[in-house]
């Protein structure tokens, strides 16, 4: 028992903490100084499945945060701007692009002391947010280096209590367990904590001064992508059938990637100790996790449209209705199909507005407006549908107009 005091819990913890709330702040600063423009490139650049992995890969690497792609994704796919397949895609590719942060930590927070400049960079950070608050772009610079600061110094907080408990453990005493008891604790702990990213590091600091061995490290490691599912499965089914789609897609994708590496977890970790020397363990690790998430994306593609037809059928939705005016009129004819836009457009203004109305328990009949303008209104969308129908039908619409014009 006393060895394990050794681990430093409040520092731990603290690690954990600290680490965390840096990649809020840098999620957050990305996303402000990124604006609309890696939205406009998912909707643009994902024409199809192939591409729509790659640009999930490379927008959760650049962003680092896969649950902020999903959520655009999600918004997309619901609007009908993106199909179901290309966004399941994305999220595929986004599971890739999350296994980017273990690389640049093992090349760089392994191999120089965080805590000397970490600190520095949030001095630096908070200053320009405090001085240039009024200027948007700075302090968002501002706050993205007080993210990069904090996750540095919490990965230090980390990495120094784990080299404590190092210091005085039998490690013997951890060789014997089996990889399913390591695969079963990097579920829970991930499930717990919500980032498999803090899990990695966690596991990187460990593999790092010997507390584990690569083939239970790389189990703990598959059991973290398997545990952020949990999201998913807790939120993900409340929603339209669209969100219980995506939702249901990338756990069947998790689950299915994870059980493969579980299975191949000895050839693969063949390969990459094949391909990277005994003094890279930590390199052997991130290789491995970026390899098996890519085999699972490589068996997936050839499937994907079935894939995709299958969510649909499991989690139908409702029959949509066509729009009243950009329907009929094709969208090479630029002056009808203009008009035919604004026409559109008025409607759903005007569906929005009974829809807010009738969440705000506001009788319509009760508007002071012509007989002719309040039956034009009621017109628009039926008052005995359920508000999830309602709401679904106004995204459905939006897309439609989107599309449309592009």
């Amino acid at each position: 028992m006393a060895d394990w005091q050794q681990l430093n819990l409040i520092g731990f913890i603290t690690g954990i903490g600290i680490f965390l709330f840096g990649m809020l702040q840098l999620e957050k600063a990305i996303a402000r100084l990124s604006g609309n423009g890696f939205q406009q490139f998912l909707r643009d650049q994902t024409r199809n499945p192939l591409i729509a992995i790659t640009a999930g890969t490379l927008i959760t690497a650049i962003m680092q945060s896969s649950s902020m792609v999903s959520l655009v994704v999600l918004a997309f796919s619901g609007a009908g701007v993106i199909p179901l397949y290309n966004g399941i895609g994305i999220i595929m590719g986004a599971n890739l692009g999350t296994t980017f942060t273990g690389w640049v930590v093992t090349t760089l927070g392994f191999k120089i002391e965080l805590s000397a400049f970490a600190l520095p960079i949030v001095g630096g950070g908070s200053l320009l947010m405090v001085l240039l608050s009024e200027r948007k772009r700075f302090a968002a610079w501002g706050r993205l280096f007080v993210g990069l600061g904090m996750l540095l110094f919490g990965l230090s907080e980390m990495k120094g209590s784990v080299e404590q408990l190092a210091t005085s453990l039998d490690l013997s005493a951890l060789a014997g367990f089996h990889p399913l008891i390591y695969l079963g604790a990097g579920v829970i702990f991930t499930a717990v904590i919500q980032s498999s990213s803090a899990t990695m590091m966690i596991t990187l600091s460990a593999l790092h001064v010997g507390i584990l061995q690569l083939e239970g490290a790389a189990a703990l490691i598959i059991g973290a992508d398997l545990g952020t599912t949990s999201t998913m499965i807790l939120g993900g089914f409340k929603g339209s059938a669209v969100k219980k789609q995506l939702a249901a897609a990338q756990i069947l994708f998790n689950f299915c990637s994870a059980l493969l590496a579980f299975l191949l977890l000895q050839p693969l970790l063949g390969i990459v100790t094949s391909l990277i020397s005994a003094e890279q363990t930590l390199y052997r690790l991130v290789a491995f996790h970026s390899l098996f998430n890519l085999l699972g994306i490589v068996l997936f593609v050839p499937f994907l449209k079935p894939f995709a037809k299958l969510m649909e059928r499991l989690f139908a939705t409702e029959v949509p209705s066509l729009p009243r005016f950009i329907s009929n009129v094709p969208a090479n004819l630029s002056s009808a199909a203009l008009i035919a836009l604004n026409k559109e457009a008025a409607r759903l203004a005007d569906r929005i507005y009974l829809f807010n109305l009738r969440n705000l328990k506001i009788d319509p009949e009760h508007l002071r407006c012509p007989q002719e303008r309040l039956e034009q209104l009621l017109g628009t969308q039926p008052g005995n549908l359920p508000f999830e129908q309602r709401y679904n039908q106004i995204k459905r619409r939006e897309g439609d107009m989107l599309r449309y014009a592009m």
